[in-house]
């Protein structure tokens, strides 16, 4: 009965954790606070594509390439990036590790 049971736990852990090891992106209401908070930050015109990773049960890494205003200075740029950063902490605290590429939208 105890080899059972270890059997039985060592397959529901695996089943559970697997999805961790392979990759597994954040939840769709999660990325969608995420969109929000991005969307919403001054200086960011639009998401031009945005990719969400666990890293571990309660670490999230964000990459999004944001559109910004071709007229916008270096300094404003990263003074958006900044503050999207911020909101997206804010929005989603598993948010721990986010990597913004601003680029001018064509």
């Amino acid at each position: 009965m105890i080899g059972i049971l270890l059997v039985v736990v060592a397959m529901v852990l695996a089943i559970e954790t697997k999805s961790l090891l392979l990759g597994e992106a954040a939840a769709p209401d999660a990325q969608d606070r995420i969109a929000t908070a991005l969307q919403a930050t001054p200086g960011i015109e639009r998401i031009i594509h945005m990719k969400t990773l666990h890293l571990g049960p309660d670490e999230l890494l964000v990459g999004a390439k944001i559109a910004v205003l071709a007229s916008e200075t270096a300094a404003q740029v990263a003074t958006s990036i900044d503050a999207a950063e911020q909101a997206v902490r804010a929005a989603e605290p598993m948010a721990t590790v986010i990597y913004l590429e601003p680029d001018i939208d064509r």
